[in-house]
């Protein structure tokens, strides 16, 4: 899933005015970001050995020119099965279908906002290291 960051005019400035800062600041946002979405992800997540629930993660991120991926997922040893368990009607005793989708879907309303607050204090946490 892709999210564009649009902000507020003051956001958009204090990124432009941070120069190279604005780019590890983003990063940062978005990591503290997905790491609440996989915290909404893993008491949904199926349990059976707790493979699966304990390869819950987000990924160091991908820089390439201007765009920032941060993939925030399942996988290692539960590779095989994470996407079936997500996306098949199997009758779980524990966790649910769409254990990942769930979670994003719940903090999409507030996450543009959220999102701007990381890279505000990350932008503040940067500068102060200077």
């Amino acid at each position: 899933m892709t999210l564009i960051i649009t902000g507020s005019k003051e956001l958009m400035r204090k990124l432009a005015a941070a120069g190279p800062l604005a780019k590890t600041a983003i990063v940062a946002g978005a990591i503290e970001e997905q790491e609440k979405v996989i915290a909404g992800a893993v008491p949904r997540t199926p349990f059976d050995e707790g493979i699966l629930k304990g390869s819950a993660g987000v990924l160091p991120p991908n820089l390439s020119g201007p765009d920032v991926d941060i993939v925030a997922g399942y996988g290692g040893a539960a590779s095989s099965y994470a996407v079936p368990q997500h996306e098949e009607d199997y009758k779980h005793s524990v966790g649910e279908k769409k254990y990942l989708l769930k979670a994003w879907n719940e903090r999409l309303p507030k996450m543009g906002k959220e999102l701007g607050d990381a890279i505000e204090r990350a932008l503040r946490r940067l500068k102060g290291r200077r």
